[in-house]
């Protein structure tokens, strides 16, 4: 282990120094309706950021990291517009990294990444679609599950797979990969087919129940549960280390 303080103490200005954020943003239309989504997000060490952020696609990242889906992610130039796409195949081609707000949830994931030592996280989700409320994000995923191409906004679905197989950045698994979605029963099908994408790699979180397929989300409302979530993973990973 590289634990030298106590990562809970780490403060959101402390770990903004430290990481730099930058995401791939997209529009889609599903079932005739645009999708504000990200694809994937970047946490990466400022010492080692290369001058033009899109090589960050071929770099292999220590950490691989799955959420429920980017929430209010937002590039942090709010003039900035995502290109459109009108399918699966379009989406690595219109892969431009942006700085990126961080947000609770990533701060999480720093504190986690200071303790190990690693330099360079990349963040995928269940769902890329942007959208903060969860039962708004249920209703949208129940809406469009039965249409045609109705599973692209997941990069875990068959369709995409070539493009995760790129972006796991190892072909012999020995990436760690923490998860982290949530507890909500909405989820298990989205959940179910990340797991089955990622079978062969070392699966970290804190699991919900014995099943392991839910996740405690890494960013909990209370203070202490945040800081039990950092200890519960930290303790996990500390075999690999």
């Amino acid at each position: 282990m590289h634990r030298m303080i106590n990562p809970n103490s780490l403060r959101a200005a402390d770990l903004k120094k430290k990481f730099a954020v930058f995401g791939h943003f997209y529009d889609i239309a599903i079932a005739d309706q645009k999708n504000s989504c990200r694809s994937l997000l970047e946490l990466v060490d400022r010492g080692i950021v290369p001058d033009d952020p899109n090589q960050l696609a071929k770099s292999r990242p220590d950490l691989l990291i799955v959420m429920m889906n980017p929430g209010s992610s937002r590039p942090m130039d709010k003039n900035y517009k995502p290109k459109l796409v009108s399918g699966s195949q379009d989406i690595p081609k219109s892969r431009e990294w942006v700085p990126t707000q961080p947000d609770n949830t990533q701060y999480q994931i720093m504190r986690i990444m200071l303790a190990l030592g690693y330099k360079h996280g990349r963040v995928f989700n269940l769902s890329d679609i942007r959208e903060p409320k969860s039962s708004v994000l249920f209703k949208r995923l129940s809406a469009i599950s039965n249409v045609s191409n109705g599973g692209i906004h997941s990069i875990f679905c068959s369709e995409r797979r070539k493009e995760l197989k790129n972006l796991l950045g190892c072909s012999n698994c020995e990436t760690p990969v923490l998860v982290g979605w949530g507890r909500s029963t909405e989820l298990l099908p989205l959940a179910s087919q990340a797991l089955l994408a990622l079978d062969g790699f070392s699966i970290y979180g804190r699991p919900i129940d014995s099943k392991k397929v839910l996740f405690f989300h890494p960013s909990p409302m209370l203070q202490r549960m945040k800081e039990q979530w950092v200890d519960t993973v930290l303790a996990q990973m500390s075999v690999i280390n």
